[in-house]
């Protein structure tokens, strides 16, 4: 995806040069060396399951809310997660407001690969009640400034989110212990979700004759 965003403007032949010499001799323009990642930034919201990565001159903001729903017929004692992107033109003007555009929906499925896949998130403890209730978790992600490293900035801020993040306390109640009852936090402290590992991405790019990479 990083390569489709790069298309959007064509480098000069002497451009090409000057990039390739500066970084076969350990150089670039930002002072960095070949493996060095950019300076990253986390900030949390008041508000648990929020905060803003700020990765170089790229900045992402991640918002996670829950809800209760009924599972997949094939994983009835697994909860959910989705990831949600919203790219503004304000970031960057190769973006368009309204519908998600490709690259949108291409970095929300990077992002949610990367976590699914990887089983950072312990799915099973966010069932309720087997074959009837999960919680479905949800990350929005919102990018505010496009400096490259999209997939990187966007990948810290869904984990950064999902880690504050504190979903109700439920339990089964009643005469017959078949009432849902979902706790105030004022009642009972929200329970954080169970995390198993930290999945970070990193983008690597290759120079030259492919014997360059940073």
């Amino acid at each position: 995806m990083e390569q489709r965003l790069a298309n959007t403007w064509q480098m000069t032949v002497n451009e090409r040069k000057f990039i390739e010499m500066a970084l076969a001799a350990d150089l670039r323009v930002d002072d960095r060396g070949p493996f060095d990642y950019r300076p990253c930034t986390i900030t949390f919201g008041r508000v648990g399951g929020s905060s803003e990565v700020q990765l170089g001159e790229t900045r992402v903001m991640s918002y996670v809310t829950s809800q209760l729903v009924q599972p997949y017929r094939d994983r009835p004692n697994e909860g959910t997660l989705s990831i949600f992107t919203e790219f503004s033109p304000m970031a960057d003007p190769a973006f368009e407001a309204g519908r998600p555009g490709e690259f949108a929906i291409e970095l929300g499925r990077i992002v949610d690969r990367g976590l699914r896949e990887s089983g950072a998130v312990d799915m099973e403890s966010l069932c309720v009640v087997v074959g009837k209730l999960v919680w479905s978790i949800r990350v929005d992600l919102h990018i505010l400034d496009n400096g490259g490293n999209l997939i990187d900035a966007a990948n810290i801020a869904a984990l950064a989110s999902l880690l504050t993040f504190r979903r109700p306390e439920c339990t089964l109640g009643g005469d017959d212990n078949h009432e849902l009852i979902i706790h105030d936090i004022e009642d009972r402290e929200p329970l954080p979700l169970i995390i198993h590992h930290l999945p970070v991405a990193v983008t690597f790019a290759v120079f030259g004759e492919g014997n360059i990479m940073v």
